[in-house]
């Protein structure tokens, strides 16, 4: 596996300017770390993050190049939200944004794309809505895939957000849409966010992941205060130093070394920890649980 880290790790520092794209990918070099998975909108500037398109940032695209030509850490994937709604009256114009992120993956030498199919704040329908909805995602979903494979770029979608989440979902998608270029960014803590059990769901979607991302959580029954996410069955939750938190990441770590998945890894920070400690410890500590259990 090559280990690295999402740019969502390090939004904060991007979004008050703090670090710059040059100074992220020094970061990188000096952890060893060997990719960065980009999400698009971390390098938006503050309050600018809706509708943000990385594909358009021309001076922003050459300096990430640059940067990464320089260090020798690779650009591995891209991350972008969309809305397929068949409410959303764009939505054909959204199927072209995705797209220019493949040909954008093609251009930075990436060779995954993951899309969002809904909004993520989009809570998780009840089964009519999803059920009304689910043959045009998957006509949408089977139309990038086609395109991606045109270019080299496998696409995928994510356990992501409320409405496209949970094993059973995703598993129904990927067999639907029915592309072998078509599959899943396995996220092993976002499950989560509709209750699914993190280690069943894993087990359950490594075999069809085509990237895999790695992150901890505080889990909690009741609100402990603000900056907790309400998950769908009313727990809260709130991002962790991956091994800081609640979750048994070691055992999560364990089915991901035991499936033969050996592709690429990223860590995604969104802890209330500094930004720079929460990304190298936990960067570490999977270096250290991966070593203890030969992967």
């Amino acid at each position: 596996m090559k280990l690295g880290l999402s740019s969502y790790s390090f939004r904060p520092l991007l979004a008050n300017g703090s670090l710059t794209i040059e100074g992220l990918f020094d970061w990188l070099e000096a952890q060893g770390a060997e990719h960065l998975e980009i999400a698009t909108f971390s390098f938006a500037g503050a309050g600018k993050e809706a509708g943000y398109d990385l594909s358009a940032e021309e001076e922003t695209l050459r300096r990430i190049e640059a940067a990464a030509a320089r260090t020798g850490v690779p650009v591995s994937g891209i991350c972008l939200g969309a809305n397929f709604l068949s409410s959303n009256g764009a939505r054909r114009a959204e199927i072209k944004t995705v797209k220019r992120h493949v040909l954008l993956c093609k251009r930075l030498g990436a060779g995954f794309l993951r899309h969002d199919v809904v909004p993520w704040a989009h809570r998780l329908a009840d089964t009519a809505e999803f059920e009304r909805e689910f043959e045009g995602l998957v006509a949408v979903c089977r139309e990038i895939a086609a395109f991606g494979a045109e270019h080299g770029v496998v696409t995928s979608v994510e356990d992501h957000g409320f409405f496209m989440n949970g094993a059973e979902r995703l598993l129904r998608l990927v067999h639907a849409v029915d592309h072998p270029n078509f599959k899943l960014t396995v996220d092993v803590g976002n499950f989560l966010c509709v209750d699914d059990n993190p280690y069943v769901a894993t087990e359950r979607t490594l075999g069809r992941a085509a990237f895999v991302h790695v992150k901890d959580f505080y889990v909690r029954t009741r609100e402990p205060g603000p900056g907790w996410l309400r998950t769908h069955g009313g727990q809260f939750i709130r991002g962790s130093v991956f091994g800081y938190g609640d979750l048994d990441v070691a055992a999560l770590l364990r089915s991901l070394v035991a499936s033969g998945y050996d592709g690429f890894l990223s860590l995604e920070y969104e802890g209330a920890e500094p930004t720079l400690f929460g990304c190298e410890v936990g960067l570490n500590n999977i270096r250290r649980m991966l070593a203890e259990l030969g992967g």
